[in-house]
């Protein structure tokens, strides 16, 4: 609903160069008169009054410096909407701000909350002084034309990405894949979260580019390792059964060795047991010969005496009987020996080594053939792994592009919404040429940016004239936006020479040689 403020009435006193002012404005509001002659203090007053600046938005001090003054003062009275108020802001005598809102009193927030409430600072000094907007930063001239334009739906950023020819009237989704993809993306995350999930350095592309590489690495080694394997035999199964049957035949050699080996350890066993029986022969019959040689001793060891002839028989008759028993067991062991010996001379002497080099070399062909079977599964098992890591690999790599395919789907779409939205706010404009994006080659995305021309010249090369047409229409643009109507000031309206398109008061400025400062108002409805 648009909001109409007017301009009812000006009241200064010790206003920078101007002592007492008291003027009605008009429909039109004309200032002439020589420079320096209060036109642009008169045309300050609003906004200091509001702001405390002077149109530019800088701070402003209107106390006067060509004379002694105990005050000063400026107030305004305005229609909102046909209600009147009267604002108005002193300087004391003490230096201090005093605010007044329809002569009551006011503390400076609250005066400040009560102009706010009317209307926004860029907003009134922008529609008052249409040469405002100009001397802002681009980023503060952009938020100011953008901030009631609608941005483009996104169901329209995404049917104008599928459009096919400019006359196409039916735009379907499902012919630009980047589109369909969004459509699909979108209903789950903002395109915000979208490129915070692919894009930058913690995204997922950053993450899969990464990823990829050291699939590729790892392909690329166990490749390399799988080509370092000896070749695969033609018949792999052929090879199986060789080594199969050659096991076959060491499992039949293996008992022939063992049967023979325990022989073998039998003949060793006699062969043991003889040696140890003709020890005990041999040491039997020294013990034989050593009392057969002992000498009879006819004397008493004790005493030496002789002994008689019994005594002699009865150490006779010992060694006797010893050499007797020494005998015996002599021939025991003779009888034994002689066994051993037939046994001995019995037992086949078997010769195991043919056997054992025939195990061997089947052994070792078999080896063979299992290396080769070992090789054959290791290369299999190793395949395998090839095969998993290039399945890895092209995931990861379609993951990738995928990820890849989002962000280029992102800036298309940011692209498109940025060409919609630039159309929509250029339509506002006729002769004003206004650009809302730049396009980064190193990105390849489009950023915000703002400038604006007119018959393709920029606002600082304009001629005065110029730069009042150029206001003009930016007020005008802004007043649509906004739907506030306040008046508009033009300063040097004398060089200016196009029509008006005002839709609230006009206040006019011109310098005129030799003329001292004069206010003339003029009411459309009714001339004076």
């Amino acid at each position: 609903m648009t909001k109409q403020f007017r301009f009812i009435r000006q009241g200064l006193r010790n206003f920078a160069g101007i002592r007492e002012l008291d003027e009605k404005y008009g429909d039109i509001t004309r200032l002439t008169g020589n420079n320096g002659e209060g036109k642009t203090t008169f045309n300050i007053a609003p906004v200091w009054i509001f702001y405390g600046t002077d149109m530019w938005g800088n701070r402003f001090n209107p106390s006067p410096t060509t004379y002694e003054f105990d005050r000063v003062y400026a107030e305004l009275t305005i229609s909102v909407d046909g209600t009147e108020m009267t604002f108005a802001r002193e300087i004391n005598e003490k230096g201090t701000n005093v605010f007044y809102i329809d002569e009551v009193p006011m503390k400076a927030k609250e005066f400040e909350t009560a102009v706010a409430a009317l209307f926004d600072k860029d907003t009134f000094l922008s529609l008052y002084n249409p040469g405002y907007f100009f001397t802002q930063h681009w980023t503060k001239q952009r938020e100011m034309v953008l901030k009631n334009t609608v941005p483009p739906a996104r169901s329209n950023v995404l049917a104008e990405m599928s459009r096919t020819t400019p006359d196409q009237k039916v735009k379907d989704i499902s012919l630009n894949p980047a589109a369909a993809k969004l459509d699909e993306l979108l209903k789950k995350h903002s395109l915000d979260d979208l490129q915070k999930i692919h894009g930058g350095t913690g995204g997922q592309k950053s993450k899969l580019e990464k990823q990829h590489i050291a699939a590729q690495s790892r392909t690329k080694t166990l490749r390399e390792q799988f080509d370092r394997l000896p070749a695969s035999p033609d018949d792999i199964e052929a090879v199986k059964a060789e080594s199969a049957t050659l096991l076959e035949k060491i499992q039949a050699i293996n008992p022939q060795i063992e049967k023979a080996k325990s022989e073998v350890d039998k003949r060793s066993a006699l062969q043991a047991q003889l040696s140890a029986t003709r020890q005990q022969v041999d040491a039997a019959k020294d013990r034989y010969m050593k009392v057969y040689y002992e000498p009879i001793e006819d004397t008493c060891p004790s005493c030496k005496r002789p002994l008689d002839e019994e005594s002699v028989k009865a150490v006779t008759d010992t060694k006797e009987a010893r050499k007797k028993e020494l005998h015996a067991e002599h021939a025991a062991l003779v009888a034994k020996r002689k066994e051993l010996e037939e046994q001995l001379a019995g037992m086949e002497i078997v010769d195991v080594s043919d056997l054992w080099n025939e195990m061997r070399e089947l052994e070792r062909k078999r080896d063979d053939l299992e290396d080769l079977i070992h090789a054959e599964k290791a290369r299999a098992d190793l395949k395998a792994d090839v095969e998993a890591a290039k399945k890895a690999e092209d995931e990861t790599l379609a993951a990738l592009k995928e990820s890849i395919f989002i962000l280029d789907a992102i800036k298309a779409y940011r692209a498109k919404e940025a060409e919609l939205q630039a159309e929509k706010v250029q339509s506002l404009f006729t002769r004003l040429k206004v650009r809302l994006f730049k396009y980064v080659k190193t990105s390849g995305e489009y950023e915000p940016d703002f400038s604006i021309q007119m018959d393709g010249k920029d606002y600082a090369t304009l001629s005065v004239g110029e730069k009042i047409t150029a206001g003009l229409e930016l007020s005008e643009v802004l007043f649509k936006q906004s739907e506030i109507i306040l008046p508009t000031f033009v300063d040097g309206i004398g060089e200016y020479t196009g029509e008006f398109k005002i839709y609230g008061q006009l206040i006019t400025a011109q310098a005129v040689k030799g003329r001292e400062f004069t206010i003339e108002t003029e009411d459309i409805s009714n001339e004076r």
